[in-house]
């Protein structure tokens, strides 16, 4: 479907903004000019940032609480001689003098020392990764996700260097402890992205949709969390937008094969904001240059804009209005055994998103209401698809102290998810041949989801901190409610080391067209893992270190049951070793970089397809991978000229082989028997790819990064895969097609340029 511009409704649309837009000015209320700014961080007696500390001028509203990196930053009006007090439960106050004019812009460092009676509040952690702008320890900021080499500014990519975490192929989806793709949810500001990968394929796709410059913080965990996340069973990935921005920014970047603008903006300085961008691909010359034009019949191509706006109507209330854009095409050439010719795709997707957040009372309260909406159309041989969904979610989430060792935390979501699907699918997957079997779709499904959660997070003792909850979820096309318990205990050895355990149930439920009467199986329930975790870590000013034992036991996983249909047979586990090592920071320390090393073993019950029936073998993953190792380094060279390395190694993934084929109408087809279940491994994979990058500040503000980057230095050609004969014969690896590879551009900022970048 097409949709056309009507200039008319674009008027009234921008006149309704415009309105709006002056009602909040016209309704801000009348205030003392607030051109003083007053910033800073908060740390305690080791020198280590304090998080959710609380800062104010004595006597005022005015002030703010530091985010994870310990840091503050707030306008005020009050002139003179002025007291900055900072405090948080556990700790003694600290307080500065201030001497304030108007037009200052002064920097603060408080320091709290420990009470004699308590410690630091405690928060409990298992499997937890971060990356952003205002977090501390396993730290990746923004500059350090765009400049890690192999990463490609992508934020999956960059979290694909974590621990827990296989890369199976050269995309960028998140494959965790073993787990599908499909077994990690991703969550942008609450809501939750149903697409959140361009180009998409079985294994995510080739990038993220979501920008790094769009995100402030990000959680990321590979197994144990809490009861508030829900509805996966390997791992979360949870991303909040950019705040309120503090000057006026413009940037703009140019590469091989891409180009974006944009601006921060702010309205009313501390008070009301927007951001946006546009971003446009052109990887023609990109692949020309290196070689590989021939592949595609139409080059990836997408385009993607992004607005944002944020309001802060009051010392402790925001909103914050997200919406995302994306549009992609693409046609590459495939070789099949049962087709050969071209796979052709094309993607739309729009998410529009509304958060609130204060603080009424002793509650801290947060609610968000968003709607996705997909669009895809996907041709290659038989395969004819055209799904589209469209969803809405409404969160709220509460939180509050009962005692100054004790927090509760509540939240409850509603999700409608509409799918539809049209066109043609092959009845077995594996034959492509425009002439074979299809099962014809004209389907509808609306899937709602209610789910509430509730934990306690107490703090036992000085050095002990537990927290337990549960959650439930009910979802109308499995008409089943799950109960889903979470417990987790961390044990502080000093400020600097922990142990820390987990324990929890999860649920999942299956995709929609899974319930299709024809090609599915509407009894489908609910999938379900159970998570163990233990770890110690240590968290130092340059150092962390954590090492974490996982088991993973999976059953009620939705099985191929014969040519057409489906059933919850599955079962199995994943045992591992997760090793994390980090130090220092991006242009903080003259170098920096982190080791991630990971050890699998698993098992799961699976389909062997012998055409005439359907046996179920015990085998590992598909995606155990048994060693992972990533190596990342940064070494500032001259001045801000910084050099970068990443270095991957795996061994060879799960491959189930063919052992024989059954000819199909005289031969036009051949369908594959299928060898013991992952019985074949392929080659080891290895990569070493490398970046050189310019850090350029100039003037007042502003900033230039000038980069060029090459993938694959070793022009290493990696198994992707096992190609077939048409009658699969004969037998060899496919090579990847991404050989070494050169990409250079420039990142322009004006405007942007703080000290806490640098």
């Amino acid at each position: 479907m097409t949709t056309k511009r009507n200039p008319r409704t674009e008027s009234i649309c921008l006149l309704c903004l415009s309105l709006v837009l002056g009602l909040i000015w016209q309704t801000a209320p009348a205030q003392v000019k607030k051109d003083i700014v007053v910033c800073g961080i908060v740390v305690d007696g080791n020198g280590s940032p304090l998080p959710s500390a609380n800062v104010q001028i004595v006597g005022t509203f005015d002030g703010d609480v530091t985010d994870v990196a310990g840091r503050f930053r707030f306008f005020t009006g009050r002139t003179g001689k002025q007291e900055l007090r900072g405090t948080i439960v556990g700790m003694h106050p600290a307080v500065a003098g201030l001497s304030l004019s108007h037009g200052d812009s002064i920097f603060v460092r408080l320091e709290l020392k420990e009470a004699p009676i308590d410690i630091s509040e405690v928060t409990v952690i298992a499997g937890d990764y971060t990356t952003g702008d205002e977090v501390k320890g396993m730290t990746l900021k923004s500059l350090e996700v765009v400049t890690t080499p192999g990463a490609a500014a992508d934020i999956f990519r960059a979290v694909q260097t974590f621990p827990g975490v296989t890369a199976v192929d050269e995309g960028s989806g998140l494959f965790v402890r073993g787990g599908d793709v499909s077994e990690t949810v991703i969550l942008l500001d609450q809501s939750t992205l149903t697409h959140p990968y361009k180009f998409e394929t079985p294994t995510g796709g080739v990038f993220g949709t979501i920008p790094p410059y769009l995100i402030s913080g990000t959680y990321f965990s590979t197994g144990g969390f809490s009861a508030r996340y829900g509805n996966a069973l390997s791992g979360i990935l949870a991303m909040e937008s950019r705040d309120l921005p503090d000057r006026f920014t413009f940037f703009l970047n140019a590469g091989l094969a891409a180009g974006s603008v944009g601006a921060d903006i702010p309205i009313i300085p501390g008070t009301l904001g927007f951001s946006f961008s546009g971003n446009q691909s052109f990887t023609d010359l990109m692949f020309r240059i290196n070689g590989v034009r021939n592949q595609f019949t139409l080059p990836p191509d997408g385009r993607d804009a992004n607005f944002s706006m944020a309001w802060h109507y009051s010392q402790t209330g925001r909103l914050k209005f997200l919406t995302c854009m994306n549009d992609d095409r693409l046609g590459v050439r495939v070789d099949e055994p049962s087709f050969e010719g071209v796979y052709a795709s094309t993607e739309t997707s729009w998410l529009h998103s509304l958060q609130w957040s204060d603080a009424i009372g002793p509650w801290f309260l947060k609610g968000g209401i968003s709607t996705n909406r997909f669009l895809q159309d996907q041709h290659l041989g038989n395969l004819q698809l055209h799904p589209s969904d469209v969803s809405l979610k409404l969160r709220v989430d509460g939180e509050r102290l009962i005692r100054d060792d004790l927090r509760l935390a509540v939240g409850t979501e509603v999700e409608r998810l509409e799918n539809s699907y049209t066109g043609s699918v092959p009845v077995n997957q594996n034959i492509l041949d425009p002439n074979a079997e299809v099962f014809q779709l004209n389907d509808r499904f609306v899937t709602q989801r209610w789910g509430s959660y509730a934990e306690l997070e107490a703090r036992l003792s000085q050095r002990l901190a537990v927290s337990g909850g549960a959650r439930v979820d009910y979802q109308n096309l499995a008409r089943e409610a799950v109960i889903d318990p979470r417990l987790s205990l961390k044990y502080n050895l000093s400020q600097e080391e922990n142990l820390h355990a987990s324990w929890g149930i999860y649920h999942q439920f299956p995709q929609p067209i899974l319930y299709d009467p024809a090609s599915g199986n509407p009894s489908l329930r609910a999938q379900e893992a159970q998570h163990f975790v233990a770890g110690i870590e240590h968290t130092g000013n340059l150092l962390l270190a954590r090492l974490e034992l996982y088991h993973k036991s999976y059953r009620g996983l939705v099985l191929l049951a014969d040519n057409s249909h489906y059933a919850n047979c599955g079962s199995g586990y994943a045992d591992g070793l997760d090793v994390f090592l980090k130090y220092g920071a991006f242009l903080q320390t003259p170098f920096n970089g982190w080791i991630s090393y990971s050890f699998l073993h698993s098992r799961r019950l699976q389909a062997r397809d012998l055409v005439d029936q359907i046996v179920y073998e015990s085998a590992p993953s598909s995606f155990d991978i048994t060693h992972s190792l990533t190596i990342v380094a940064k070494i500032q060279l001259i001045g801000f000229l910084s050099a970068g390395s990443t270095f991957r190694y795996a061994t060879g993934r799960p491959e189930t082989p063919v052992i024989g084929a059954v000819p199909q109408e005289g031969g036009a087809y051949y369908l594959p028997i299928q060898g013991p279940v992952n019985s074949y491994r392929l080659t080891a994979f290895s990569r070493l790819d490398a970046t050189l990058s310019y850090f350029l500040p100039f003037a007042d503000l502003n900033s230039a990064v000038f980069y060029i980057s090459l993938t694959n230095v070793l022009d290493r050609a990696n198994a992707a895969g096992v190609e077939y004969s048409k009658d699969y014969s004969i037998s060899r690896l496919r090579l990847t097609d991404y050989r070494r590879f050169i990409y250079f551009g420039v990142s322009l900022s004006l405007g942007s340029l703080r000290t806490d970048d640098l």
